[in-house]
């Protein structure tokens, strides 16, 4: 099967583990996570950008869909090339 390169970006509480509990529900949805890089905004808030493999849009939607529903994440977005 042929996977294909997103990236996503996800602003989260700045939370101890928020980084391993977001890592934690991709694995979930058997998502490759190629790189993944932190921003940190303010204390209170952070911008991880992951860039993951995934088989098509509905997988790409399942996992965004997943992580809209962590208590951490504020947001999720696609980043279009």
């Amino acid at each position: 099967d042929r996977l294909f390169n997103v990236e996503v970006r996800i602003d989260v509480a700045n939370r101890m583990g928020v980084l391993a509990a977001i890592a934690s529900n991709i694995a979930t949805t058997e998502t490759n996570i190629e790189h993944v890089a932190v921003d940190e905004r303010d204390g209170d808030a952070s911008t991880l950008i992951f860039d993951l493999q995934v088989r098509d849009r509905k997988h790409l939607a399942h996992v965004i869909r997943n992580l809209r529903r962590m208590p951490e994440v504020l947001r999720v977005t696609r980043v279009l090339a």
